[in-house]
């Protein structure tokens, strides 16, 4: 098996910090190998696909689960299966044909390449990867809590959401960890800069609900504008290219009820260098 992505920074951001008067930190997922958090849950993924003895995998993604996954597969020799809308960013397509997967475009958004995926899984008999079926993905994030813990004990930890799971995997680790703040969920249902966390799907359904339930938890729409803002920052602040839709965890920050001597992580799930068209247009 290929060596368990993860160990990733955790870095203090002076800049941010500053502005809100806190202690804010940023764990550094776009150092990953395919630049995201998804390779912690291709990882996990692909191993219980060998243990299982699956000879395929597949899932529908927006793009990050797919470019890892794809990769992982491909280093590990195993057929991969990748369903995405026909209106998927033309970059990120093109960095998932790079791994050489079975790729299915589907007509319709990812609500639909989600539904078909589903159904091909059970004929044709392949692993299903996708969020809310696969748990591995779940153990795959919560490393990222668990990491977390080892230095930080942080009131509020605030994720990228869509499906629900890097927050219900952060806060699993967290927990398991003895740590147990504030879980904040950073949405942006309706954008156009975003698109890895468009439309708030929560796909986890109960285990999202339970996260934030059990951490005292909630959810923050950010706009667009703010994700701007909050991108732009990271940029010339602290030097961190991240994607759009990372930048929703520190956009987040100005809804959130913080107090002097509060320390707050926002996990940073992305590589901006996959979306040079709207890094362009941001920035």
């Amino acid at each position: 098996m290929l060596p368990k992505p993860g160990k990733t920074p955790l870095r203090l951001l002076r800049s941010f910090s500053r502005l809100f008067g806190v202690k804010v930190y940023g764990k550094l997922e776009l150092v990953n190998p395919t630049g995201s958090h998804k390779d912690r849950e291709s990882w996990e993924v692909l191993r219980d696909v060998k243990a299982k003895g699956f000879r395929a995998v597949g899932c529908a993604s927006t793009g990050n689960a797919a470019i890892s996954l794809a990769a992982y597969a491909f280093m590990t020799g195993i057929e991969c299966h990748i369903y995405v809308s026909e209106s998927i960013n033309p970059d990120k397509l093109a960095l998932i044909e790079a791994f050489h997967p079975k790729i299915h475009i589907v007509k319709g958004g990812y609500e639909e390449a989600i539904e078909r995926c589903n159904n091909d899984a059970e004929t044709m008999g392949f692993y299903n990867a996708n969020p809310g079926i696969c748990y591995a993905k779940v153990v795959g994030n919560s490393c990222i809590g668990a990491e977390i813990a080892r230095r930080l004990k942080p009131k509020y930890v605030v994720c990228p959401t869509n499906n629900g799971t890097h927050i219900v995997g952060v806060w699993t680790g967290l927990r398991d960890a003895g740590v147990r703040p504030t879980m904040v969920a950073a949405t942006a249902e309706k954008t156009k800069v975003a698109d890895s966390i468009a439309g708030f799907h929560r796909l986890e359904g109960e285990r999202l609900r339970n996260t934030l339930q059990e951490s005292n938890g909630f959810a923050i729409d950010v706009s667009d504008s703010e994700i701007e803002e909050a991108l732009k920052l990271l940029v010339r602040g602290e030097g961190i290219i991240a994607e759009p839709a990372s930048a929703a965890s520190l956009a987040a920050l100005k809804h959130i009820p913080l107090e002097p001597g509060d320390v707050v992580c926002c996990t940073i799930t992305g590589l901006g260098l996959k979306f040079p068209r709207i890094l362009k247009l941001v920035l």
